[in-house]
């Protein structure tokens, strides 16, 4: 794994600096910064690969550095840090596009390890063959992350090709928003289940051409969703 690039954003200089201190060389190269607004000027000039995001800082809320981000950029990944811990936080955080929501006080050596673990899951594995799922005329890059509908590349974000991928290896398999959580989120709290639902809402939004009648991901009401058997009509 090649050395990636974390910025951190966190007001809390004891904090930001053990963090960057446990994120050491030789594997990560750090950039801590104090305010909100500085650390989205960072992220805009530099492009780094993961951005560790406290919610409590000065000038800007998180939640909207959160949502700023994911305007800018479906893939990259977000570890929000933050000492709300209520439910609504911890949802809205998940449903903006965060990838993980760790409550303060917290370990710094569990969060290196759960970023470790995060870059090592997504490194591209080179000496495996590429795996692709073919639906009709939407091709799943699993390796590459890149999904294609006639022949044309669909941007979409990290969560939502997990989710979709999920349902397309089973096409007519009902899956439960409980199973879709736990499969892609790992186990959660009861209540957090609204986040498949508007994950699934976005994903339509750039998948189908009416999302309000979707062909590619169907629901059934009361049960769950599955990926359409009738996918090489559409």
């Amino acid at each position: 794994m090649h050395m990636k690039n974390v910025l951190i954003i966190e007001d809390d200089p004891d904090i930001g600096n053990l963090i960057r201190k446990t994120l050491s060389l030789p594997q990560y190269n750090t950039a801590l910064k104090k305010t909100g607004q500085s650390g989205l000027n960072h992220y805009r000039e530099n492009k780094p690969d993961l951005v560790i995001l406290d919610l409590s800082l000065p000038d800007i809320d998180g939640l909207d550095i959160c949502k700023d981000i994911r305007k800018e950029d479906d893939l990259i990944p977000i570890f929000i840090l933050s000492a709300r811990i209520e439910e609504i936080d911890r949802i809205m955080g998940l449903e903006l596009g965060a990838d993980d929501y760790i409550t303060k006080p917290f370990s710094v050596r569990e969060l290196k390890t759960k970023v470790d673990v995060f870059f090592r899951r997504w490194e591209p594995r080179k000496e495996f063959t590429t795996e692709t799922i073919k639906r009709g005329k939407m091709v799943i890059d699993l390796e590459k992350r890149i999904l294609t509908i006639n022949d044309k590349k669909v941007n979409i974000s990290r969560k939502e090709f997990d989710i979709l991928s999920l349902l397309a290896e089973t096409p007519g398999v009902v899956m439960s928003r409980e199973e879709i959580l736990n499969h892609i989120w790992g186990e959660q709290e009861p209540g957090y289940e609204r986040m498949v639902d508007s994950h699934i809402k976005r994903l339509r939004s750039k998948i189908e051409k009416s999302p309000t009648s979707p062909k590619w991901i169907e629901t059934l009401w009361g049960v769950g969703y599955k990926f359409t058997e009738n996918y090489e009509n559409i």
